[in-house]
């Protein structure tokens, strides 16, 4: 079987960040909830945009919830 091109570098970077993850979560004495819950808002703000792209492809700044 044959990988895609992309696999390896993925696997590299999903590493790194996890390790990251970890550095931060230690040097700011985070808990693993407290943890989660500041990756979870950080998602929201990635996906409140993607959607706005999503619903308003030519205006990206209107709210999603905008008709």
């Amino acid at each position: 079987m044959r990988l895609h091109a992309r696999t390896l570098p993925v696997q590299r970077a999903s590493r790194a960040i996890r390790d990251a993850l970890n550095t931060l979560q230690e040097e700011h004495d985070l808990t693993d909830v407290e943890m989660l819950r500041v990756l979870i808002e950080h998602q929201q703000s990635i996906t409140k945009y993607m959607l706005r792209a999503e619903r308003h492809p030519d205006d990206p700044e209107r709210k999603a919830d905008e008709e």
